[in-house]
């Protein structure tokens, strides 16, 4: 991650618009596999559909160890996305249903924001010598990255499957059909959660493929990429560890608010700053990945039922992925035309006002009584 804007743009020659064209098939993909992936790993277990996509994550990482034009790099994102997609969901179901079962579903923040922190811990520790690697070969970090995930497989093989009631399924797509619309047409509170959890996700994502050559251009030196990505990564660490902390002490509300003013800071200071030392306000974004993620995870957690969790978070993330598909894109170019600062300042004008709407909506929604759960399916 730390170094693979810099290897499409540098080592294969691609434009912004290429890498974020990459990215929106990486989120196609997802797109499309999100939902039936979630679905499958709810019907044979999580704990296989893990191992399935370990190994899946195995072979995409292998593409790029020979991949060398733009339609080779686009496969390895297919492939790279067909692993994420059976992966993304199951972890934090198969999490949340493992404290269900010890009755203590309340602290899956607290285990969330551990979960974060010690990944995001890693991956910062890896990327400051990811330059060094990168220096020494270019392809050195995803030889790195194959070995990794082949060590996942045997992480994945260590756990154990949490006791869960699985639903036969008789008609799966109507059943993945009610899935969706239990969240396009169900609870207003978990379409709320869902609506904010996007735009919260989008706002920090969106940055995460810009701030390389954003502090490239703006005179950062190359060898400090790998430790600015590592402070970048620990900032959403301490922020993820402390966070349903921060929710306990001033309310979950005013935690989210403080979001919004973060990546208010975050995506104007980016633009305005043309001083080297401007990827500062990247800092904020990173902070809201560990506050805001991680507790409205926790609110979705409690509204999602147990026969169907991991579904009902890939369908979150399909909208995460649709929404990005459309945006991306879009964002590439105008960086390509206008530069980062003017294309954050005029995605800004969108994400802020998207977020003050999202806040407010999810306010109303906890002030209501009533039922919450889904009821499409």
């Amino acid at each position: 991650m730390a170094i693979i804007t810099i290897f499409w743009q540098d080592e294969l020659g691609f434009s912004m618009t290429q890498i974020f064209a990459i990215k929106a098939v990486f989120a196609a993909t997802l797109g499309i596999l999100e939902l039936p992936s979630g679905f499958i790993a709810d019907r044979i277990g999580y704990r296989k559909t893990l191992l399935i996509a370990t190994g899946i994550m195995v072979g995409g990482w292998s593409i790029y160890l020979v991949a060398d034009t733009f339609s080779i790099i686009l496969c390895a994102e297919i492939v790279l996305g067909m692993g994420l997609s059976l992966m993304s969901g199951t972890d934090s179901a198969m999490l949340y249903e493992s404290l269900l079962r010890e009755d203590k579903a309340h602290r899956f923040a607290v285990w969330q924001g551990r979960v974060r922190f010690f990944g995001q811990l890693a991956e910062g520790s890896t990327a400051l010598v990811a330059g060094l690697l990168y220096a020494i070969s270019p392809r050195l970090p995803f030889v790195l990255q194959v070995a990794l995930y082949v060590g996942g497989l045997f992480i994945v093989l260590s756990l154990v499957e949490p006791t869960t009631h699985r639903v036969v399924v008789t008609e799966p797509l109507k059943r993945m059909k009610n899935i969706l619309f239990g969240i396009l047409n169900g609870s207003s509170r978990l379409r709320a959660v869902v609506f904010l959890t996007v735009i919260l996700g989008i706002t920090t994502y969106i940055p995460v493929w810009i701030i390389q050559v954003y502090a490239e251009e703006g005179g950062v030196p190359v060898e400090w990429l790998g430790p600015l990505w590592a402070a970048a990564n620990y900032t959403v660490a301490i922020a993820a560890l402390n966070s349903a902390r921060m929710s306990a002490g001033i309310g979950l509300l005013p935690s989210l608010l403080l979001c919004v003013v973060l990546a208010g800071f975050g995506y104007i200071g980016l633009g305005l700053v043309t001083a080297w030392w401007g990827f500062v306000f990247y800092f904020c974004i990173t902070a809201i990945r560990g506050i805001g993620i991680t507790l409205m995870e926790h609110e979705e957690q409690k509204l999602i039922p147990s026969s169907d969790r991991a579904s009902f978070i890939s369908a979150r993330k399909l909208l995460f992925n649709s929404v990005f598909i459309v945006v991306g894109p879009i964002v590439g170019l105008l960086i390509d035309r206008l530069g980062n600062h003017a294309a954050l300042l005029i995605t800004s004008v969108i994400l802020l006002p998207a977020l003050c709407i999202g806040w407010f909506w999810l306010r109303n929604e906890l002030g209501k009584a009533g039922p919450v759960t889904p009821s499409a399916v």
